[in-house]
């Protein structure tokens, strides 16, 4: 578990790895699944405003969910996004709202 925690907090998605549990969706996210969800993650955080939803599946796992724009606004100088995640795999379910602020490496980070 530890490992594993360590390995996504420092990985493409770090929006679950505040919340992770063996029983998250994300812990059991196989093949394409974690890939399909972080394009879909960086594009709402790039593109999206406030509404925007982009859905997100793998026919062969079977997971999915979506991202939703919920808002955006500032940090001092960093431009920031609320974004609601949910996420489904292997018969469990998460949902929540993450604030993200882009780093002074223009890289989206889970915010404080």
């Amino acid at each position: 578990m530890r490992r594993t925690f360590a390995a996504i907090a420092l990985a493409a998605a770090p929006v679950l790895a505040a919340n992770l549990t063996d029983d998250a969706p994300l812990a059991h996210f196989k093949g394409k699944d974690r890939e399909t969800f972080d394009a879909v993650l960086y594009a709402v955080l790039d593109d999206g405003k406030p509404g925007m939803t982009r859905a997100w599946s793998n026919p062969e796992t079977k997971a999915g969910g979506e991202v939703k724009a919920v808002k955006s606004f500032t940090r001092g100088e960093s431009a920031c996004r609320t974004v609601h995640v949910s996420n489904r795999a292997e018969g469990r379910t998460s949902a929540a709202n993450y604030n993200f602020c882009k780093s002074a490496q223009g890289k989206w980070v889970l915010a404080q």
